[in-house]
């Protein structure tokens, strides 16, 4: 599952690297963003306090978004030195969140989202199962509208409702269906993958959840839960397999997943800016440079603010020497 998280990851960057030049992108856009919000729900653990929902999402997903998006100011601000009158604007936009986000803030409005459709679970936990799929369908309805609207609200919290629909399939897939699969994982997840991406070709519109894009009403949100799940039967399977013994360095590359997110829209302009216009190096640098820095932030006590994840062991085991040096 980790080293699918970050292919996801990877899928994402190859995305905004590319851009309409993707050939083939309708295939990649049908799984990429929706495969994040149904891991959400695939880990999904039943039960717990909302408080300590808030808490947790809190530490992990707004301080990072809040403090990268400081950084992103720094940066707007030194790109627009020479033509002051855009910066004002590029700080509304990127400040606003949601679908209007431009680089650096490119990716931000994942990490928004994700926050309020996780809370959003959390809060539905205490009605029947089926007001939350009610309201995650309700979402997708909404999502219809023109020039969609909801991914213009405030940090795009309106896509909370249409992505409730991801992270509910992925809850639904891991606790009632999942268990049933007794024999052949990988071969029904391959088939799952395979019609997924059939359906793709047959006709079935794409995703593009940033813009309120949830194409062909539920019948695209089903396609890609239905694609999503048939990779997590293949990962969890044969890719599990080939991996085994790689768990440290590959759980170190998914910790660094928030880092990459925030931080390569402004690494991608970057390139551009001093000259790097080729689709493949950008993508390559992009994603080599961008897990450096998030594996380097990890390294250090920064961990918590700018990945929200915990402060690396050596500094624990620091601070305890510290602390006992000075009881003696």
């Amino acid at each position: 599952m980790d080293v699918l998280r970050i292919v996801s990851i990877v899928a994402v960057v190859a995305g905004h690297s590319y851009g309409p030049r993707l050939v083939g992108s309708e295939y990649l856009e049908i799984w990429r963003m929706p495969l994040f919000f149904f891991l959400t729900g695939y880990f999904w653990t039943r039960g717990r306090a909302f408080g300590h929902e808030v808490q947790a999402r809190w530490r992990t997903l707004a301080v990072p978004y809040l403090i990268w998006a400081v950084i992103m100011s720094v940066a707007a601000w030194a790109w627009t030195r020479d033509t002051p009158g855009e910066f004002w604007p590029l700080m509304a936009n990127g400040w606003y969140g949601g679908s209007d986000q431009t680089p650096p803030w490119w990716a931000f409005w994942f990490i928004s989202v994700l926050f309020f459709v996780t809370l959003l679970r959390r809060f539905l936990e205490r009605f029947p199962v089926a007001v939350a799929w009610g309201i995650a369908v309700l979402g997708l309805a909404l999502s219809l509208l023109p020039d969609g609207p909801i991914g213009r609200t405030p940090l795009g919290a309106g896509l909370a409702l249409p992505c409730l629909f991801f992270v509910l399939a992925g809850e639904l897939f891991r606790y009632s269906i999942q268990p049933r699969i007794r024999r052949n994982r990988a071969l029904i997840g391959a088939v799952c993958v395979a019609v997924g991406l059939l359906a793709v070709t047959l006709g079935v519109e794409p995703l593009n959840i940033k813009f309120s894009g949830f194409g062909d009403f539920l019948l695209t949100p089903v396609v890609g839960a239905l694609t999503a799940a048939g990779f997590v039967l293949v990962f969890g399977t044969v890719v599990n397999r080939l991996v085994q013994g790689a768990a440290r360095p590959v759980n170190a590359l998914v910790r660094t997943g928030t880092v990459v997110v925030l931080f390569h829209g402004w690494l991608l302009q970057t390139l551009v800016d001093v000259g790097i216009l080729d689709d493949g190096a950008k993508f390559v640098l992009t994603v080599l440079i961008s897990w450096a820095v998030g594996l380097a932030i990890n390294a250090t006590p920064l961990s918590p603010w700018l990945s929200g994840v915990p402060v690396p062991d050596w500094w624990t085991r620091w601070r305890a020497r510290r602390q006992a040096q000075a009881v003696r």
